[in-house]
């Protein structure tokens, strides 16, 4: 590989690595991912942040079917679950519920999942 990929695959994984150091030791707040959004940079880092939000979900969604264990969601068919999608899902959810500063999104997207797409 490239030296200069390598240097900036590194410098990336820094700048990443900082930014959510930065969000909490617990996870991303509504507070923080509001501010996310409006940062471009940041924005394009909680793509990424929130596509692995739901692959985390959806990892959790394969194991309870395998254990005969009710999914948390069920999605159609062969859903990608990116960043574009879990911002859409979480913004329609976050708009029609209320909740507080603090309480974090990767809590929120769990429900926000379960409400875009019932079991």
């Amino acid at each position: 590989m490239n030296t200069q990929i390598r240097h900036l695959l590194a410098l990336t994984f820094l700048c990443l690595s900082a930014l959510i150091g930065t969000a909490s030791a617990s996870g991303l707040t509504l507070t923080q991912y509001r501010e996310w959004q409006r940062d471009p940079i940041k924005k394009e880092m909680l793509n990424t942040y929130t596509a692995g939000m739901g692959q985390g979900v959806t990892f959790a969604n394969v194991y309870n079917k395998t254990q005969k264990i009710p999914m948390i969601f069920c999605p159609p068919g062969d859903l990608q679950m990116t960043g574009d999608l879990t911002n859409i899902v979480l913004a329609k959810f976050i708009a029609k519920n209320n909740f507080k500063p603090t309480d974090e999104i990767s809590i929120i997207l769990i429900f926000a999942l379960k409400d875009a797409y019932p079991c």
